[in-house]
């Protein structure tokens, strides 16, 4: 499926100027923090399908929650690589969380965690539940996926990154990437997340706005969890979900069906999209969240899927590249299609 494109600016300042900001927000956090501009190395050396993670940098949102529950848009899918040619980058390099294609996986539903290159290698892998809950991995071969995604398009070239490293949590931000994000938030010119939600409009309290000429920006990463363990979870089956979990009518969930796992790590090569607001304030539905950020084990652990937070906070270590990214590309906005009705 491809509908028009919406497309929106974000702010991408140099690196060296979001430096201070996350390392302050993330010393609140954790025990030890090093962030510091550096050039890229060589991402295939982790299990990337590209060196890098920059040249023409686009954050990609696309699809959402209706179409991965309704039952009546379920048939709906989205190419990655025709998204990325869409965008200018036939050849361009993807990274970033979604939904698996059941159509690929004989039925099963899962959760992509992508690495490809749109016109070569595809390294991204799947994690779906086997018959006993346990979580089954493979190699996701397709560019397509179902429902939603979120990912991070660029030329996949080397270039300068912001280089973050913490270890032991000592805050109560459990999850890396929303620290990251509120570190970012931190900063004068960003308007924090106003316009992410759909029932809660506005993230500055009642009656008040964004900030005149507040800013937002979209961060792409890869990081490795080099040590401790984390909360996940994998998309079930359909049919193994027992009991109403969504809502059909005001299209969104209402009972917890996600299969958890709570031990998963380290060795982690974890997939990360995130952004602190919507530039539009509010018209392009992006998901709620702020982030969006899945993950593989580095060797043959059967270890993948979506990810929460740490659970080992004495013992957590994260270790990654990102950079910011210049434009956000809206696809498949079923939120604006179902505001019509």
């Amino acid at each position: 499926m491809m509908e028009a494109m919406k497309r929106a600016a974000l702010w991408a300042p140099p690196l060296e100027e979001l430096a201070p900001f996350v390392r302050e927000g993330l010393q609140a956090n954790y025990a030890v923090v090093e962030v510091e501009v550096t050039d890229c190395p060589d991402l295939r050396r982790l299990g990337c399908a590209s060196p890098g993670i920059c040249g023409s940098t686009v954050l990609l949102e696309v699809g959402g929650e209706p179409y991965a529950h309704n039952p009546k848009y379920r048939h709906v899918t989205f190419d990655m690589a025709e998204m990325a040619s869409a965008c200018g980058q036939a050849e361009g390099s993807l990274f970033g969380a979604g939904m698996a294609f059941p159509g690929v996986l004989d039925g099963h539903c899962g959760e992509v965690i992508a690495t490809l290159q749109a016109g070569g290698v595809n390294r991204s892998r799947v994690a779906r539940v086997g018959p006993q809950q346990e979580c089954i991995v493979e190699p996701y071969p397709s560019t397509r996926h179902s429902g939603l995604s979120n990912l991070f398009l660029s030329e996949g070239r080397p270039g300068p990154v912001l280089k973050v490293s913490v270890e032991r949590r000592t805050g109560a931000e459990r999850s890396f990437t929303q620290a990251l994000r509120k570190s970012l938030q931190a900063h004068p010119e960003i308007g924090g997340d106003f316009g992410l939600t759909r029932r809660h409009p506005s993230a500055f309290g009642e009656g008040r706005t964004a900030p005149a000429g507040a800013r937002q920006v979209g961060l792409g990463g890869v990081f490795v969890i080099e040590a401790g363990r984390i909360r996940s979870h994998v998309m079930p089956d359909y049919e193994c979900i027992a009991h109403r979990y969504y809502d059909t009518e005001a299209e969104e969930v209402v009972a917890e069906f996600l299969q958890f796992y709570e031990h998963m790590g380290p060795d982690l090569l974890c997939f990360a999209v995130c952004w602190t607001g919507d530039p539009t304030g509010g018209q392009l539905h992006l998901r709620e969240s702020g982030e969006h950020t899945h993950f593989f084990h580095m060797g043959k652990l059967s270890q993948a899927g979506h990810y929460h937070y740490d659970v080992t906070p004495d013992t957590i270590r994260y270790s990654g590249y990102f950079n910011v990214a210049a434009e956000l590309v809206r696809i498949g906005d079923i939120r604006a299609q179902t505001a019509k009705r």
